[in-house]
């Protein structure tokens, strides 16, 4: 009774098992930097409302980038620019806003003939950022600079630096980066005035990157008075590959369905979130919850194919036909051939009374050698019909040898 209620236990208990393992934390620690300000509480509202799940912000280690808190485990969701190359294990969820050059010069810079070069330059360039790294890079690279011609400072030192890069949203309520003795200036310029780059070989020397605008007076700051002329790259909502697949389904659908509401708390962070955007075009490809989501009105697979499943399913059921009309007409082939022997044994037969009995069984002999051959070279069936005929002769060679004892 005992071991039986055991086994009856082991697939109840198999069930749990798998249940545990599967088991996934519903809580996403989210990472922003210092210009993604936000209120927290909002947000994890908008997300324990609409989805059931917590989204928590969360701070990397000092000195740690989004990108590698990402990878170790430390966050699960990030905001992190196009300019980064792939990295293994990262996944794209959407773009979710545009993030913009700033290029702040010190006032004692303004006028000057050689304002833009980097040539003995300290460059300060907020929350470290990649693309303001590389940007530095293209314009040396541009002005015959080597990285010991320029210094990349750690913090803005006031008094002492000369040129500020900010790359973030466009937010005219939040300028946290602007500093007093500093104005706005083209960044798309070389120092003689010149467009810096097309748009073409901006797209080869820093990938993700494009020319725009920051229209006139959308800050409150010097050199804003007209248009300035700068770069934009998209920032990605990021996260890992083995975060739940549901989890990122749920976060995607809340983030499109609810952008209003995140609107509302941070215009500037939310407002390039849309499902138009073109997944191909990423630099981590998209996250298996993500894609479901947005594929989740594409035609299904038998939907997608349903003409040519028909076609083929046509043709199956053709060649099926003709299979079983070859089958019958063979084995109606066949019977049409038993059906002789049946008719040349019979003709023996009936000279059992009349007929020399050694010659009859000569005969007989010969019609079964024939039907064996043939049977042999499956020009008969070995079918209920072959047994009878068997039967049949074995019934006659006992005619045979009952006349013959007579």
């Amino acid at each position: 009774m005992g071991k039986i209620l055991l086994i009856r236990l082991i697939p109840f208990l198999l069930l749990l098992l798998v249940t545990a393992c599967d088991y996934r934390h519903e809580e996403l620690r989210f990472h922003m930097l210092n210009h993604e300000d936000i209120d927290a509480v909002a947000l994890q509202e908008i997300f324990s409302q609409q989805a059931g799940i917590t989204v928590t912000l969360a701070n990397s280690q000092p000195g740690q980038s989004s990108l590698n808190a990402l990878q170790s485990g430390d966050i699960d969701l990030a905001l992190i620019n196009r300019t980064r190359p792939f990295s293994a294990g990262i996944r794209a969820i959407m773009p979710v806003y545009k993030s913009v050059l700033h290029l702040l010069v010190s006032d004692e810079l303004v006028g000057q003939a050689d304002s833009r070069s980097l040539a003995g330059r300290r460059i300060y360039i907020v929350n470290n950022s990649l693309a303001g790294r590389r940007l530095v890079e293209v314009l040396a690279e541009r002005q015959n600079l080597s990285p010991g011609d320029y210094e990349l400072l750690d913090e803005h030192q006031p008094g002492s630096t000369d040129l500020i890069i900010y790359l973030g949203p466009i937010d005219p309520g939040n300028p946290f980066w602007k500093e007093s003795g500093y104005r706005l200036v083209n960044a798309a310029e070389d120092p003689e005035g010149d467009t810096l780059l097309t748009r073409t070989g901006l797209s080869f020397l820093v990938p993700g990157m494009d020319l725009m605008e920051i229209p006139a007076r959308t800050y409150p700051i010097a050199g804003n008075e007209e248009d300035i002329l700068t770069l934009s790259v998209d920032t990605l909502l990021v996260t890992r590959k083995d975060v739940s697949v549901e989890l990122i389904y749920l976060l995607t659908k809340t983030m499109f369905e609810h952008k209003p509401r995140f609107m509302a708390i941070a215009p500037s962070l939310f407002s390039a979130i849309n499902t138009n955007f073109d997944h191909m075009d990423l630099n981590f490809p998209l996250h298996p919850g993500a894609r479901r989501y947005l594929e989740r009105n594409e035609p299904s697979f038998l939907e997608r194919y349903a003409e040519t499943i028909n076609m083929l399913v046509y043709v199956v059921f053709l060649l099926i036909t003709g299979f079983l009309t070859v089958a019958r007409w063979n084995a109606h082939r066949k019977k049409d051939r038993i059906d002789t022997f049946y008719t040349r044994a019979f003709a023996i037969r009936k000279q059992v009374q009349t007929g020399n009995c050694r010659e009859l069984k000569k005969q007989l002999f010969e019609l079964e050698d024939e039907a064996f051959a043939s049977l042999i070279n499956e020009k008969l069936a070995a079918n209920e019909s072959f047994r009878i005929f068997t039967d049949l002769l074995a019934r006659i060679h006992s005619e045979i040898d009952r006349t013959g004892d007579i």
